[in-house]
């Protein structure tokens, strides 16, 4: 049974949290040990996605029925957008609007999840995810 959107946000957002921690750890292992910013916000990312993939499968969008390779495909391109947009825009505002350094090469990329993450959970929800509403009625045998 599909939850209803405020609780489908609310757990999107729990999640979301969790793998933002998941990507803002990864990118600054990354950034400190390299300095390549584009490079550690791929690995960020990615290190994010497979916790997202099964956490909101699982429980934001309780779509365990569906095929899961059908809704991998689905949430990887629903994410390669999202985390294309995710990096351009984090990547213009880190060389365009502010300085270099490890402050604001996070600044940068958590002003880009604030455009990202929205993207990401309507495409999640009404493609990736989306569970059919079948529902069999059951008559009596009478």
């Amino acid at each position: 049974m599909e939850r209803p959107l405020f609780k489908q946000i609310i757990i999107f957002g729990l999640v979301g949290g969790v793998a933002t921690v998941l990507d803002f750890l990864a990118f600054n292992l990354f950034f400190f040990a390299t300095s390549a910013f584009i490079v550690s916000r791929i690995i960020g990312i990615l290190s994010s996605m497979t916790w997202n993939f099964m956490m909101n499968r699982t429980f934001t969008f309780k779509a365990q029925e569906g095929k899961i390779k059908g809704q991998l495909i689905k949430y990887l391109i629903v994410y390669g957008i999202s985390m294309g947009l995710n990096i351009l825009i984090s990547w213009f505002v880190y060389v365009y609007m502010l300085s270099p350094g490890q402050l604001n090469a996070n600044i940068a990329a958590a002003f880009a999840l604030c455009i990202s993450i929205p993207l990401a959970f309507i495409g999640s929800k009404l493609w990736a995810f989306k569970t059919s509403k079948r529902i069999k009625e059951k008559k009596p045998l009478v």
